[in-house]
């Protein structure tokens, strides 16, 4: 029984100690999505700008064509850096969609650990259930 105990005391603290890195990652992530969507918006309005004011029937000649095209090619980067913003904004999300799957994974081995600590406090009439537990736990944080 002291071996269960100390594997459940171990067991408790990787858990815990898994948990707490995915929730930083998570946080981390959070964070670097809602600074890039901030940027993004921040693009959206840039971009609503580059082609104002319309110098049609004010400038003509080669130099406000060359300025319409250089425009036009700022607006195109522009536009690429944005849609390059939706790739990053959407792997970011894939990642935290897998860390949270990761989580669940953890909420349910410390489920399963705290079944069993239970059962180690009843003693010797549930100690097959016990190793059921344990050898279940071990499975889910050791392979």
């Amino acid at each position: 029984m002291a071996d269960d105990a100390d594997f459940l005391s171990q067991a408790f603290a990787v858990i815990s100690g898994r948990s707490a890195d995915i929730e930083e990652k998570i946080d981390r992530l959070t964070k670097a999505k809602n600074d890039i969507r901030e940027e993004q918006a921040s693009s959206m309005t840039e971009i609503t700008k580059i082609t104002k004011p319309t110098l049609e029937g004010v400038w003509s000649g080669n130099r406000a064509n060359n300025f319409d095209d250089d425009r036009e090619d700022a607006l195109e980067i522009m536009e690429k850096i944005t849609d390059d913003y939706d790739d990053y904004i959407q792997r970011i999300e894939n990642e935290i969609f897998q860390l949270n799957l990761q989580k669940g994974a953890l909420d349910i081995a410390s489920s399963i650990a705290h079944q069993a600590d239970n059962l180690l406090d009843k003693g010797e009439e549930v100690a097959a259930e016990l190793g059921d537990k344990i050898r279940d736990l071990k499975g889910r944080l050791f392979s």
